[in-house]
């Protein structure tokens, strides 16, 4: 793999791990990729890709996270059973959100398997959709959702200019929100992709692509300008593949973007270890600057993905939380521990 060249942050100096990390303890609990939110209700809500426990072994849940980053407790709200197919064959989750108490939640794959833009060997991930849980029609948040899978007639986003969007959280209930905006970054294939792209919407309209718009480019003082057509979108950080599934945050204590992304040491391997990659930025388009780079991210056997920060387990004064991400998902017969949720403490290291 290709070393990352990339002009250091002169705000963060670098990521310390605090301790090792810590699976979670029910081993029969199994999923990955873990999108989540902060709610208004203080919980952590979630998606488990493939989980393999409750009403669902394929496809995705709903899930809620309660209690703090070394004792939390996983339930499973909706085993979202309309939701079928293994891997890249079904629907799997990429972003959740809390705006004005409502949930709002991004999946890939509704049309099913496609070739990936960047390389056959890596996992697709293209036309996604975006769904609600209504806090006025469904009060406990994650029950149900709008609209159902059989109402859904075509992604909200084709193609995998914006196949797997992450939403940008900006705190409990999103109250750190810079505007009356939503917005999320997304690759351009689950692993080793090349680009990603930004966009954004008014956070009453979020489940409507019509109404979403995206970066197409920059002036001279690097200010964005924005378009309503998907295929005039321009990346705001292009690395050859070398992107997976993205997390981005806001933290309000630093007043700064965290993006984390990871790779693949063998396109879509679960054997070959992976390499863990965190950017920082003033503003979600950028610049971004280089935080922390780590080849052979938890060991090869390990072969960690989709890292997340629950911005409810991250202590703002001490610049001091807990990552969040999954393990291998080699087959279970070859005694594979490491296909669950994992925490482990860290610290941002300021200049």
């Amino acid at each position: 793999m290709q070393k990352i060249i990339f002009p250091k942050s002169k705000i963060i100096k670098g990521l310390a791990w605090l301790g090792e990390h810590i699976p979670y303890p029910e081993e029969e609990i199994k999923g990955d990729t873990y999108p989540m939110t902060w709610a208004d209700d203080d919980r952590i809500y979630t998606s488990s890709g493939d989980p393999h426990w409750g009403d669902s072994k394929d496809g995705l849940d709903i899930e809620a996270i309660d209690g703090g980053p070394e004792d939390y407790k996983i339930t499973q709200l909706n085993g979202m059973t309309a939701y079928t197919g293994f891997g890249g064959l079904g629907p799997k989750p990429t972003g959740m959100i809390c705006v004005n108490k409502n949930l709002y939640f991004a999946f890939q794959n509704f049309c099913g398997m496609q070739i990936p833009p960047i390389t056959c060997a890596s996992q697709h991930g293209s036309d996604a959709v975006i769904i609600v849980s209504n806090q006025v029609s469904s009060p406990w948040k994650g029950l149900v959702w709008t609209p159902i899978h059989a109402n859904i007639k075509e992604p909200t986003f084709p193609g995998y200019l914006f196949g797997g969007p992450a939403f940008i959280n900006h705190g409990k209930n999103n109250e750190n929100a810079r505007d009356d905006y939503v917005y999320a970054v997304s690759g351009d294939q689950w692993d080793n992709g090349s680009n990603l792209r930004l966009g954004r919407v008014p956070n009453d309209s979020i489940t409507r692509g019509d109404a979403w718009e995206w970066v197409c480019s920059f002036d001279i003082c690097g200010n964005p300008a924005w378009t309503r057509d998907l295929q005039q979108a321009i990346p705001i950080l292009s690395l050859h593949r070398s992107l997976g599934l993205p997390e981005m945050v806001y933290l309000a204590g630093i007043k700064r973007y965290l993006l984390f992304t990871w790779r693949l040491h063998k396109d879509f391997s679960p054997y070959d270890g992976t390499d863990l990659i965190v950017f920082e930025s003033p503003e979600p388009w950028g610049p971004f600057s280089l935080v922390h780079y780590e080849e052979y991210w938890q060991g090869k056997d390990f072969n960690p993905y989709c890292p997340r920060l629950p911005l409810k387990w991250f202590n703002q004064d001490k610049c001091e939380g807990w990552l969040q991400f999954s393990g291998s998902w080699r087959p279970f017969e070859e005694g594979n521990p490491y296909y669950r949720s994992n925490v482990r403490p860290f610290r941002l290291d300021m200049y």
